[in-house]
Formats: structure tokens, sequence, C-alpha cells
């Protein structure tokens, strides 16, 4: 009964209660709304602030105890005195912050250094709406962004008196015009008076540059001299090609973006640049290309890797996606692949700069003149079917992603501004797509390519260090994961070639002259002009790039995520010489960066403020200083990229010669060729090794200097062995002259030295290739195809088993769900402790992973 009376007590008094409140609690809900806050009062941070922004109506006062309320309730809302000093929030704008005061808007659409006429000054706060054409954070075609100042204060608006209120004494204050309605989609398409002269203009240059380009035939290249493809362009192409320039420039100087036009005259000048050998050559250029149709024919016909055949085998993964590829789409033929291959890439480098542009805060005309430069600056030639070219477009949307989407979310304002945007507002879990995208970005690059990973890492292991990326464990799991590949999946590579691979770490001198100076000396005077210009193309650019830099600096903006796009694959060359290649890779990584600091160069400032608007004014002169750098590096760029297609393009009668070479490589054959140096020139200027890779095998022979001494050749040819054939083909000797000073009748003159060599005889003559073999062949057999084992080629011991087997998949595994929960849960103090935990269980896996890695390179090297 002691607990049944207790509960009965307990219902009984709460009943009171309810009985006692509900009246009151009916006439609070009912009572008359006071005057309501104003809907731009900022909150004080107090929870009142949470409740109903209504006073119950005033009662009469009622007779009773001074215990007694005399009024229903208490209000659950506040009227903050913002007056007040100590009450008053802190509203200062930030990142992202929409501007506050008197907007400046101009009537004109042309910007103020193009009206030339000075306006009057307006009152107002430091931070004014932007002049249609002066956006300052958005690459060309996405939406105004507001920029958010860093000096700005918060003012009360006085209400306008009216005119008989005022005194006589006291002048009008400055009206202000309403703001301009944004352009719709229908009315950016009506074409202006300039956009119809500029594209009757651009269509000219095509036409100019594309009809006279399509009649050049075989017999036209061939005349081709020391300076390449140019030396043979009809000058109407010429002329096309600067009146591209000139479009491009010209629509910098417009007031208004005309976004298609733009982007028209930006696609052009890409197809024009790239397509060119595409649609006058008969056969798809370059020699390297075909041979990587050979690992891809080697995958087809057995479906394994063999690294003993080619170092690439240790990084099969572009062949094998290529391949799979080309069986799920029925391909037979490669070489229309090969054939449009750089031109398609080219055209898709373009999404990832048009995304990376994004993370600027600069204004249209410095974006889409970046780009422009990029595209212009894309003479390195690493875009043919390759590896190379693949993961450069992985690269460029990896940098893309990771400062566009994870760089710190707000951007501290001090006396320098911010030249990065906000950061583009996504929520948790697009975060974590976003994030299983950069990584697979990543892994697919890991085991397609040798130095593109580590430009990746380079690069993402620089952002975290200066702030500029909240990814702070992704490079500890992007570190471990090309480790993991390089000392376990690609032991055959650095087991037998170990002194290549580590051989020049520090070596920062050695590795640059051999990549610059090494590759200019002797061959053609002529076509030193063509190396001397790459040189000074890629000094210049850098120094534009500096410049750029600079500029922004003066213009109060700090540029820091760009530098380190530009200079961070510097790094490169203490790491190895990367067979002479090294400088060339360089500046290729470094191009997206430098480019657009140069675009900031020529248009450092915004146009967010007056003071910006106002220096625009003043100057005139950047349309103009874009026109010259772009015929610049036009002309560079034809001399640069099209310098060496007297021996890089490929001849129809080359093709046919090696045909005819694998229809007679049963079981396997050697193929001589002429090299001046069979040491370090070991790329064979034909299109080699497209098939049966594994069958024939391409010795160099030293190329006699003296055309009269052939004997050196016919005796490497014996020592062949049986089923062996020498080759002279065009290319090959076009090469020997420009690069090695071979006189140009050369050819010649050995051909007729051979012909009279008893023991030789021709097997295959046309107008591109000579194919020779002894008319006696040596004794013995002729050995079998010996590709070697198939890959990859682990050698397991327990320290394997434990450290790269166990400890690196667990170790990817748990800094993977780290990343993933650091960006995809939500802060607190799970997140907090799961993050720790996870952090110092990693540690021993890591160590043990390590000493797995020292002792395979130690012990079996």
């Amino acid at each position: 009964m002691g607990l049944t009376g207790a509960g009965v007590a307990e219902i009984s008094s709460l009943a009171v209660i309810v009985t006692i409140a509900a009246p009151k609690l009916f006439r609070t809900l009912r009572a008359a709304p006071a005057a309501e806050l104003p809907e731009d009062a900022a909150p004080d941070g107090d929870l009142a602030d949470l409740g109903a922004r209504e006073v119950p109506a005033a009662a009469p006062r009622r007779r009773g105890p001074a215990w007694a309320l005399d009024s229903d309730t208490l209000a659950l809302g506040i009227h903050v005195d913002f007056d007040h000093l100590e009450r008053r929030p802190d509203v200062r704008p930030g990142p992202g912050t929409p501007p506050t005061g008197t907007p400046i808007v101009s009537g004109d659409q042309r910007p103020t250094w193009v009206l030339g006429v000075k306006r009057p000054e307006i009152v107002g706060l430091p931070v004014e709406k932007r002049e249609p054409g002066s956006e300052s954070s958005l690459s060309p075609g996405a939406a105004p962004e507001v920029d958010a100042p860093y000096e700005s204060a918060v003012r009360e608006e006085a209400p306008e008196r009216p005119a008989k209120d005022r005194d006589e004494g006291e002048a009008p204050e400055a009206e202000v015009p309403p703001p301009i309605r944004p352009l719709s989609l229908r009315e950016r398409l009506v074409p202006t008076r300039p956009g119809v002269v500029l594209g009757c203009l651009l269509v000219a240059a095509l036409l100019l540059y594309w009809v006279p380009a399509l009649r050049l035939g075989e017999s036209d290249l061939n005349r081709m001299g020391g300076l390449g493809l140019i030396s043979v362009l009809p000058l109407p192409t010429l002329v096309g090609a600067a009146l591209l320039i000139v479009v491009f420039a010209s629509l910098l100087w417009l007031g208004r973006e005309h976004r298609t036009l733009l982007m028209i005259t930006l696609l052009a000048t890409v197809f024009s640049l790239h397509a060119l050998p595409a649609v006058i050559e008969t056969e798809p250029r370059f020699p390297t290309a075909w041979q990587h149709l050979g690992f891809i024919d080697y995958i087809d016909r057995t479906g394994s890797a063999v690294p003993d055949l080619d170092a690439r085998w240790s990084w099969p993964g572009f062949f094998a996606v290529a391949a799979f590829v080309g069986r799920t789409c029925g391909i037979t033929d490669w070489s229309e692949v090969i054939r449009w291959w750089p031109t398609a890439i080219q055209l898709a480098y373009l999404a990832p700069m048009f995304l990376l542009v994004r993370s600027l805060r600069a204004s249209w005309r410095a974006k889409w003149t970046g780009i422009w430069i990029f595209v212009l600056s894309g003479w390195v030639g690493q875009d043919y079917f390759s590896p190379q070219g693949f993961t450069f477009l992985l690269y460029l949307a990896f940098v893309a992603i990771l400062l566009v989407w994870f760089r710190a979310p707000h951007v501290l304002w001090t006396r320098m501004r911010p030249g990065e945007a906000e950061v583009e507002p996504t929520d948790r879990r697009q975060q974590a797509v976003l994030l299983l995208v950069l990584t697979g970005l990543f892994a697919a690059s890991v085991p397609a390519h040798q130095l593109t990973p580590f430009v990746m890492l380079g690069v993402l292991t620089v952002l975290v260090l200066i702030g500029r990326s909240e990814l702070r464990g992704l490079p500890i799991l992007f570190a471990v994961l090309v480790a993991v590949w390089l000392g376990f999946m690609a032991e055959p590579y650095w087991s037998g070639h170990f002194n290549d691979l580590f051989g020049g770490v520090g070596g920062v001198g050695s590795n640059v002259s051999t990549s610059v100076s090494g590759r200019i000396q002797g061959g053609s005077s002529t076509h030193k002009l063509v190396l001397y210009t790459r040189v000074l193309l890629a000094g210049g650019i850098m120094t534009f790039a500096c410049w750029g830099w600079w500029r922004r600096r003066t213009n109060t903006y700090r540029e820091r995520s760009l530098l380190v796009l530009t200079f961070v694959p510097f790094l490169g060359f203490g790491m190895q010489s990367y067979g002479g290649e090294m400088a060339l890779r360089v500046f290729m990584f470094a191009v997206p960066g430098a480019a657009l600091l140069a675009g900031l160069a020529l248009f450092p400032r915004t146009g967010a403020t007056a003071e910006e608007r106002e220096k625009d004014r003043s100057s005139h002169l950047a349309p103009l200083a874009a026109l010259l750098a772009g015929l610049l590096l036009m002309g560079g760029f034809l001399v640069a990229r099209w310098g060496n297609e007297g021996f890089e393009r490929v001849r129809p009668g080359e093709v046919a010669a090696m045909n005819y070479v694998y229809a007679h490589d049963q079981p396997t054959v050697r193929l001589l060729w002429l090299s001046d140096d069979t040491v370090n020139d070991v790329t064979p200027a034909m299109p080699w090794g497209a098939k049966d890779m594994e069958r024939v095998n391409y010795v160099p022979t030293l190329a006699p200097a003296d055309p009269v001494l052939v004997s050196g050749l016919v005796k490497a040819l014996k020592d062949a062995g049986p089923n062996s054939y020498l080759m002279l083909n065009e290319s090959q000797v076009v090469s020997l002259q420009l690069d090695a000073g071979y006189a140009t009748t050369w050819e010649s003159r050995l051909i007729q030295n051979l012909d009279n060599r008893q023991e030789l005889k021709k097997v295959l003559v046309n107008a591109d290739a000579t194919v020779y073999t002894l008319r006696r062949q040596p004794a013995g057999a002729v050995p079998n195809p010996d590709p070697g084992p198939i890959g990859p080629q682990i050698t397991w011991t327990p320290w394997s088993v434990v450290g790269d087997a166990l400890a690196a998949v667990a170790l990817i595994l748990m800094l993977t769900a780290r990343e993933v929960v650091r960006v995809a849960v939500r802060p607190g103090v799970r997140q907090l402790r799961w993050l720790q935990s996870s952090f110092w269980f990693s540690l021993p896996l890591l160590a043990v992973l390590l000493a797995s890695l020292v002792q395979r390179f130690l012990t079996m090297k």
C-alpha cells in the first residue's frame, strides 16, 4: 500500500497542476503577437532566440501578493539592442559573405578600361557590386560569385529624408540606380555586332589554315628541312594560324564575355594545332606509338605481361585497359586510334582545366587566357598513344578535384586577398564520393606510369603542408600505394636496374644537364633552332608565371596553390634524368600552373572594388600584350612541336617494310637498324614493335660516318645469326642527318656501297625503305621465342608475406577507411576517438611495411 499510495498521490498532484495551468497556457497561445523583430536582425548567440518571437498581450494588473505573477508567462524571444556595443554581434564579412552596402552599378556593358571615361565617385562601402564582365571567382561559363572583401564595415542605412525636410544648403544624396537584371540564356545567345564580325573572322582563319594545308602530299612532306613541318606549310596556313590568335585576343578585349565564341575559338585552335599531321600524313605519326600497339597485341594473344621483354611491362595498367576496351569495342585496326589520339587527348585536357580555374579568384579574362596559354604550350609531344599522355589527364583531374573541393573551407582574409576562391559547397556524402574518385585517380596512375604518381604525391603533400588541403592523412595512404607497387609488383624492373632507378637521386646538376644541354649537341645547325626554341619557350613560360605571381602580389592577392602546381614538378630533377627526358616531363607537369599564372600576369585584378576598376580604367595594354604573347607562342609551337617531324613521321614504305619483317619472323627474327650511339640511342625511328614483340629482336648497329666503310654492317649481320635483316629507312636517315650531322648524300652512297657487297642481297626496296639480308645464311638454328616468365615476378620470403602482403593490405584498408570517416562522418567525440585510435594502430603496420621493403631492396638488388 505504501508504493500504491505514493503513486496515487503523485498522479493527483500532477492532475491539479494541469488543471490550474491549462487555462493559463490556452490564453498564452491565443495572445496577440507583439511587433516582430526585423528580418535582418542577427541572433546574439542566446538560446532564447530559438523560441517564439512574440510577446503575450498586456493584461490588466490583478491584485494579489507580491510573489504572484502579474502576467501569464514570460516571453520566449527577446529583441537584442544592437545599438549597444557589447551586444552587437560580430558581422565582419568573411569568405563567401554577401557584401553589404550600396552597390555601384554601371549601365554600360563594356569594362571601364574600354570606356576611358572617369565616372564620378559614389560614396559607399568598399565592397561594391561588380560591373558586367568583371566576375572574379568563376570559371568560363559559370554563374557569377560574390567576392568577399578583406576590409569592410557595417553601417546603418539612414532613412532618406524627403526634399522638403532638407536644409537649403544641403546637397541631395547621390541616387543609386537599380541593379541590372542578369541576362537570360536567350539574351546571351543573341549575337552582338562585334561577335558576328569576330565569328566571320574565325571562319576566314580556319579556311586560310586548312584549305592550302589539305593540298600537301607526300612529295611536299619529303621536302622538310631542319625546321620540320613549318618549312613546307603554305603561307596562307601560317596567316590563318595568326588570325586564330587575333580572334581570341579580340574576344578578350570585348566588354562582355562571349562564352560560346571563346569556346569555339579555343577548340578550333586545339584541333588546328594537333590534328594537322593526322589530316595531311598518310600513316599515323610517331614510332613509339606503333610500339605500344605491340603491348596490346601481346596481351590480346597471351593475356599476360612479360617484364623481361620491356621495363614498361612492370607498369602494364594502361595497356591492359586499352586491350580490354579494344576487345570490348571490337577494334581490330588500331592505326586510326593512334592517328587521332593526340587530338582527342588534348581536347580531353580542357575539361579538367576548366574545372581547375573554378578554384581561382580571378576575372573571366584571366581564366580564359590561362587555358589559352596552356593550349599554346602543349608542344612537349607526350600526348601520343602512351601511358604518359593518359596519366597526365588523370593528373589534371586529380589536382582540379583537390583544389576545387578539398581546400580549407574558409580562407582567412588579411591584408593580402586569397588567390583561391571559396570551396565549392558540398555535403558530406558528395565529399565522400569525391574522395573515392580522388583515390581512384591516383590508384589508376600507380600501375600505369612510373613518374606520374610521384608528381601527384608531391603536389598533394606540399598542399597539405602549406594548409591548402584538408586531406592530411591522404599523403601517407598514397605513399604506401606507390611503395607497395614499386617494391612488390615492379620487382623485375628495380631488381635488374637498381642503379638506373636510384643512381640519379640527388644529382640535380647532372640530371638537368643531361636533359637540356645534353640534347643540344652536334647535328644540323638549322635543326638546333628547334631545340633552342624549346628551351626558350619553356624558360619564357616559367618567367611569365613568376611575373604573374608578382603582379598578383602587387595587387594584394596571394597565390600559393598555383605556385605548388608550377614548381613542385621541378623536384623531379632530384630523382633521375629519366633517359634524358626529365626536363620535358618537368615542364609538361608544370604547364597547368604556369599557364594560369601567365594569364594572371596579363589580367591580375578581379574588378571587385572601385580601386581595381580604377586601375583597369587606366590600363589599355593587357589585350595587346595577350595578342603579342599569343603570336609568339603560336610561332614557337609550330617550330617546337613539329620541328622533328622529318624523322618522327611514319612513311608508307616503312610500314610495308615492317610488315615484311613480321611475315618472316617465324620462329624469331633479328632486325638491325642504324644508330650513331648504340648505348644511349635505343629507340629506332621506324614503326617498330607493332606486332610479335617476343619474336622480333631489334638490334642497334653503329652507322658508319664514312659510307664507304660498310664492312662493319656486314659483320654485324653475320654475327646476328640466321634469319637476320638490315633495314635502312628514310626516317632513320633523316634523324642521323639532323641529330648527328651526317651528310645529305650519305644515304645514297651507303646504299651504293652495300649493293656492291656480294654477301648481301636486297629483299625489299621501295621509296622509303631498303631491307638487306645475307645471301648465305649462317649455320645454326633459329632460336625460338623466349619472352621470359609471366609477370608479376615476386620473390616470396617470410618478410614479403608478413610485410608486403598482410601488413600492406591491412594498412591500405585502414588508411582508406580513416580518410573516408574524416570526410563523411560528422565531427564529434566518437569520430575523433576513431581517428586517433586508427592512427596509432596503423603505426606498427607502417613500421613492418617499411622494414620489409628495406629488406627486399637490400637483399634482392
